[in-house]
């Protein structure tokens, strides 16, 4: 395998690193947000509440979870996850080739070397 190749492998290696930590990045900042998200809407819910229905804070997060931008943020979140997952498999996948062509390689090297050669 040429060098050009190889460093091509490599960057390829070097970018699936780097989607996969902004995935990963991506999903912890929705999955905190989530929680976030939820203690603000609740607290909205209780501001609201003049008739104090919604005093016990089981209420305010029935409310909240039925939110509409909580709903969306699941969403997002959900996505990220998708995201995140594919960009795991798609390393895994490079690092089991990349292993593959090592072992090819010391295989050839060692088998050249058996013939005599240095």
């Amino acid at each position: 395998m040429s060098e050009e190749v190889l460093e091509q492998k490599l960057e390829k290696i070097r970018q699936v690193g780097r989607d996969y930590a902004k995935a990963k990045s991506e999903l912890a900042r929705l999955d905190h947000g989530r929680k976030i998200l939820i203690s603000v809407l609740m607290k909205e819910y209780m501001i609201s509440s003049n008739t104090g229905k919604l005093e016990s804070a089981v209420s305010q997060e029935r409310e909240a979870r039925a939110d509409e931008r909580y709903k969306k943020h699941i969403d997002k979140l959900a996505e990220a996850v998708r995201q995140e997952a594919e960009l795991s498999w798609e390393k895994f996948t490079i690092q089991m080739n990349f292993e593959k062509w090592k072992t090819e390689t010391i295989a050839q090297i060692k088998e050249y070397k058996n013939y005599g050669n240095k």
